[in-house]
């Protein structure tokens, strides 16, 4: 199986608090916006619902709309890429933290660091109300830094 990357060019926009951030819920959204109000400032861009990875289908032809489409719907979906000079965080955004926000943090980091985009280091982060305490240290532990809004 061949090891793909990203499905379409990052597209890296201004972070501007105006509640339309792509694919992201209303509940998730809300909490991105309150971490755009305290942690914007800090950072030059954003890009949002960034896939990478994913399959290719083995009877389609080579090329096209079809194969982007299907690498697009398998692949993984980051909720955003925050940038700056010296760094790269790689957003899960989730009202309340588990298993899962920690584990796509972590996945989505490793695959966006496989396809080799990057200049600078990629860091896992989740952003969210509330965290399990379990998880909270795990995140500790793992290095994946969890931003409480």
């Amino acid at each position: 199986m061949a090891v793909l990357g990203l499905v379409d060019a990052i597209v890296l926009s201004p972070l501007t608090r105006d509640g339309r951030y792509k694919h992201m819920a209303k509940r998730d959204a809300a909490v991105w916006d309150r971490w755009l109000r305290i942690h914007a400032e800090h950072w030059q861009g954003v890009a949002y619902d960034v896939a990478v990875g994913g399959v290719l289908p083995s009877e389609a032809p080579e090329e096209g709309a079809f194969h982007k489409m299907w690498q697009y719907e398998t692949a993984l979906k980051i909720d955003a890429l925050v940038v700056r000079d010296d760094r790269v965080l790689v957003v899960e955004v989730r009202p309340w933290a588990t298993v899962s926000a920690l584990g796509a943090a972590l996945c989505y980091t490793m695959v966006l660091d496989r396809a080799g985009l990057s200049k600078v280091p990629l860091f896992p982060a989740i952003v969210c109300e509330g965290i399990q305490v379990d998880v909270a240290w795990c995140a500790e532990e793992l290095k994946v830094q969890v931003f409480k809004v």
